[in-house]
């Protein structure tokens, strides 16, 4: 797996991975209006200089997962993930995690970030043991209002 950047021609695919509302919110909180989201949609939560959306592809071109990273502050080396997600056909086989600690060398090694963090619903534990396994850990939790519901969420560092 490698990653490049994010091209509106990826959204898409990227979109078509999820399914229903719910889903849709696990992964993107209440950043965007409308579900089901267009790819213009997509472009305009990167509309920042601070983010960096990324494309995953395997060894043959396929498109196979999509994480953004942001850093809070451009003035301080820490940096944000988000919006993580893989294939729905390609889960459980370890995609999520490769995914994620290829986000995390990027981050460091081509961005210079020094802390890196991410939040998560606990209502996604496949997301949330995914992260542990990539080598975050929880520090801290959260409440969010979601569509008029409230969702407990956790903090989570990088602790590799």
């Amino acid at each position: 797996m490698f990653l490049r950047p994010f091209s509106i021609d990826d959204a898409p695919t990227i979109l078509s991975w999820i399914g229903n509302k719910l889903d849709f919110r696990k992964w993107s909180a209440d950043r965007y209006v409308h579900f089901p989201a267009s790819p213009q949609d997509m472009v305009a939560q990167y509309d920042a200089g601070n983010i960096f959306p990324l494309t995953a592809e395997d060894s043959e071109g396929r498109v196979v997962g999509h994480i953004m990273i942001r850093f809070p502050n451009m003035l301080e080396p820490r940096a944000r993930l988000g919006f993580v997600i893989v294939d729905s056909r390609l889960r459980g086989r370890g995609l999520g995690k490769e995914l994620v600690r290829c986000a995390v060398d990027y981050a460091q090694q081509k961005m210079g970030a020094k802390d890196i963090s991410l939040g998560v619903f606990l209502n996604n534990p496949s997301a949330l043991h995914c992260y542990q396994s990539a080598g975050f850990q929880v520090v801290g939790s959260e409440s969010y209002m979601i569509d008029g519901e409230q969702w407990e969420g956790v903090e989570m560092k990088y602790n590799g």
